[in-house]
């Protein structure tokens, strides 16, 4: 199952986004879960190697560090894991959402909630646990500086951006979107990095620009990045048809 071609040295470099050509992300099943193939994709993206040891159980290792992994179903596997697994077998940390601190907005309908646990699995931290060092006011946001905002541009209502908000690099996620498709800030290593993590987990789709490069690449939400609409009781139905 591992995939020879799509090591870690290659995936770090230009030469990933040819090896991405090759090798087509994994597709997840109607609940957003993987088989041990899709995994053992996910991992050897990464430089790891995904063991099965059965249809419940399974290990993760990079070099001599391994991790195990649990099925949610037999032969189902959660994305989420399996990116912690791996983050956790480099000897880097993987960040859980703190639902209790943690703020969500859910821009334009995106699940902001599941979008997190997957980035903060692959090792980039979704919010913040103290004051971050970028401002915000109701006119926008902006990127941490040396000293106060207010005495660099003469705004009087800018405070930095409180516990529980997104990270600056998290916030990047969603604000970067261009018009015509293409994402403004894959030149934050950060944001790449997340935005591909995404794409293993079913979230988004890249397209690679005609050099095969992220700086020109084209990034679309999926169906699954989305918040499930909400549904109205049996009741609640029945009386609006009456209204109808």
């Amino acid at each position: 199952m591992q995939q020879q071609e799509m090591d870690f040295g290659v995936f770090a470099t230009a030469a990933a986004n040819h090896a991405r050509r090759r090798n087509s992300r994994p597709e997840p099943d109607a609940d957003g879960l993987f088989d041990a193939e899709g995994v053992a994709i996910i991992c050897d993206r990464r430089q790891c190697h995904f063991e099965v040891a059965g249809e419940l159980f399974g290990t993760v290792q990079f070099k001599e560090a391994s991790v195990p992994l649990t099925a949610i179903a037999p032969g189902r596997w959660d994305p989420v894991a399996a990116l912690s697994a791996c983050t956790k077998a480099h000897g880097n940390r993987a960040y859980e959402v703190d639902y209790a601190a943690a703020k969500p907005t859910n821009p334009g309908g995106l699940d902001e909630i599941g979008i997190a646990r997957v980035v903060g699995a692959d090792g980039l931290r979704p919010y913040l646990s103290k004051k971050g060092r970028y401002f915000e006011a109701a006119y926008g946001v902006w990127a941490p500086v040396e000293r106060p905002l207010e005495t660099e541009q003469g705004f009087r209502e800018a405070f930095r951006v409180s516990a529980g908000k997104p990270t600056w690099a998290f916030r990047k996620l969603f604000d970067g979107f261009a018009p015509d498709g293409r994402h403004r800030f894959t030149g934050d290593y950060r944001v790449r990095r997340a935005l591909r993590g995404l794409e293993d987990a079913g979230l988004v789709r890249i397209e690679l620009g005609p050099r095969g490069g992220m700086a020109t690449a084209k990034v679309t939400w999926l169906p699954r990045a989305y918040l499930a609409p909400e549904r109205l009781a049996k009741e609640d139905e029945a009386a609006m048809e009456m209204l109808a």
